[in-house]
């Protein structure tokens, strides 16, 4: 796509961001203003990919949207800020979550801006893979059922009733979410280490073990604080 196109359907979609949010209107083209001064191809696609979905996702909920929040000085800055994440970051799933956090913060009660900035500066510190054990820290289980049943329970399906065995196994947290997605136990303790230190998991949930004669998959139960629950909602839609 040409830089003149990239920037003709960017500033359409921007204002009309701007006439449904009408405080953002000096502030979307002073972030347009501020990538074209970069004269980078790939920032213009990205702030235009995210001023379009922007608009097509209000346009949807507008009747949900906080007319107190998103009238706000407060929030242009949000806004610029959230802008400014995805302009920069080269994962395309971030991008999503960065634009997910701003379309929950306006659309839930009660949402603070500094929340909502939190929440932004500890997206743009997580690595793909602290992401996806946030994911399945969520529902291990559905987790586990979407990729086939990698962890299973011993004692399912055996025929004779006879001669069943019941297996009692003591799994542990690391092996188990190793099993799972194929990452050394080193790399999963730098990841839970990094959500523990921001309260999105529990103290010591790494070290978590489970004696059980049902699925070991359970071992990653309620793992997740009130603040990771809450800090998911914000990410995923």
């Amino acid at each position: 796509m040409k830089k003149d196109n990239i920037i003709e359907k960017g500033l359409i979609a921007a204002k009309g961001i701007a006439a449904m949010i009408p405080v953002l209107g000096g502030t979307i083209t002073s972030v347009w203003s501020d990538v074209e001064a970069i004269q980078a191809k790939r920032k213009h696609e990205r702030l235009e990919e995210f001023y379009i979905a922007l608009k097509e996702e209000v346009e949807e909920m507008k009747e949900q949207v906080s007319v107190s929040y998103v009238s706000q000085p407060d929030f242009l800055d949000i806004f610029e800020l959230t802008a400014k994440y995805i302009v920069n970051e080269r994962n395309e799933e971030k991008r999503i979550l960065f634009r997910n956090i701003l379309i929950n913060s306006i659309t839930v009660k009660n949402c603070s801006y500094d929340k909502t900035e939190k929440y932004l500066r500890t997206l743009e510190q997580m690595n793909s893979f602290e992401l996806l054990l946030l994911k399945i820290l969520k529902n291990p289980k559905v987790y586990n059922e979407q990729r086939g049943g990698i962890i299973k329970n011993p004692n399912e399906r055996q025929s004779n009733a006879v001669y069943q065995v019941h297996y009692t196994l003591i799994s542990e947290f690391k092996g188990i979410v190793s099993d799972l997605t194929n990452v050394s136990q080193d790399d999963i303790s730098e990841a839970m280490y990094f959500l523990e230190s921001n309260r999105l998991v529990k103290d010591k949930a790494s070290e978590s073990k489970l004696q059980t004669n049902g699925n070991p998959i359970h071992i990653l139960d309620d793992k997740l604080t009130s603040k990771g629950k809450d800090f998911i909602s914000f990410i995923l839609r």
